[in-house]
Formats: C-alpha cells, sequence, structure tokens
C-alpha cells in the first residue's frame, strides 16, 4: 500500500515509473488468424489448456466457450511503440491468463489459470504484450509483441491439420502470420 501511494505521489508529480497499471479493459473480443478462423480455448489435460485456431460460424460463438478473450490494457510510462496489454479467457468458470514461457529450449505461449493483476512492478512480464497497428488504416489488425521476449510475437502456425498459436521471432514487417484481427463479439 505504501509503495502504490509513492508511485501515485511520483505519478502526480510527472515523473515517470516501471512499472504498468491496468487502465481498462475490453471483454468479449474474438481473436482471428489471417484465414478467418477464431482462436479457441479447450480444457486439456489436468489444469491445462489447449488452443488451435478453428473455422467457426458467428452464431457458434458464445459465452464462456473458450473464444471470448479480454483485453487488459495497462498504462505504461516508458513504452513508445504500442499498448501494453495482457489477454484473459473464460473456460468452464475458470479464468486463465496468456503468458510466454521459456521451455525445452523454445519460447512457447501458456495459459495458467489467474487473474490479471492490476499493477505489475517491473519493466516486462510473460503476461504482458505490446499491441502494435500494423496499417493506420486497419483498426482491427494488430501485431502482439511479447515485453518479456522482443522481437516475438504471437503467431499461427499450422501443424498437421490444425493452425496453433505460437510465439515466433520476427524481424519481418509483412509476416501475415503475426496479424491477429481483434474484434468484439456480435
Amino acid at each position: 500500500m505504501i509503495f502504490t501511494s509513492i508511485l501515485q505521489s511520483l505519478e502526480d508529480e510527472g515523473l515517470e515509473c516501471d512499472y504498468w497499471k491496468k487502465e481498462h479493459s475490453l471483454q468479449q473480443q474474438i481473436f482471428r488468424n489471417t484465414s478467418n478462423q477464431v482462436l479457441v480455448v479447450r480444457p486439456g489435460p489436468g489444469n491445462d489448456v489447449m488452443t488451435a485456431f478453428e473455422f467457426l460460424a458467428d452464431q457458434e460463438i458464445k459465452a464462456e466457450s473458450g473464444v471470448n478473450f479480454t483485453i487488459h490494457y495497462y498504462k505504461d510510462y516508458s513504452l513508445d511503440e504500442g499498448l501494453a496489454v495482457a489477454f484473459s479467457i473464460r473456460v468452464e468458470n475458470k479464468t486463465y491468463c496468456m503468458y510466454c514461457a521459456h521451455e525445452g529450449g523454445r519460447n512457447i505461449i501458456r495459459f495458467k489459470e489467474k487473474e490479471v493483476p492490476r499493477e505489475i512492478l517491473e519493466n516486462s512480464s510473460d503476461i504482458i504484450f505490446i499491441q502494435k497497428s500494423i496499417s493506420p488504416t486497419n483498426t482491427k489488425a494488430f501485431k502482439f509483441e511479447s515485453s518479456l521476449m522482443r522481437r516475438y510475437f504471437l503467431a499461427f502456425q499450422k501443424e498437421e491439420n490444425l493452425s496453433k498459436l505460437i510465439l515466433k521471432q520476427c524481424e519481418d514487417e509483412v509476416d501475415q502470420s503475426t496479424h491477429i484481427m481483434v474484434s468484439q463479439k456480435k
């Protein structure tokens, strides 16, 4: 509580801090890849969840069906290149938070059962992504770069019959596998 008061005092004086504070959230957000497939999160083995992009008609998209994400926007005091965001989703009455991890020599995307924090008191986080516009004229297509693993973006990749959500190292602005369309549930 004292730390929060100190940070608020610094803000009031116009000084910058290296932390994020949640400002607002957008609920019922649907993520689609460039093939118009919807990102679906389903219960997996144990306490894990599985993700894949699937073709779904709008009428198949229901509350808590594993497709309605909440985007949490954070105030960032040092970021000039985009917006600091975190993602959560409700699946079978549980809230999961998206995060990046390093496992088996690879950078990957995972979900853990937890609420998105109100404040993050570091300058990088496994749950914070930088939302970057792809084009000034397209207000629904974005790239999401990990704040922890810079130059790694949310992307989709075909594996067998599925398109999976991955974390992909990317230097190329036109790599369409990193383009995610965000729209509100109708």
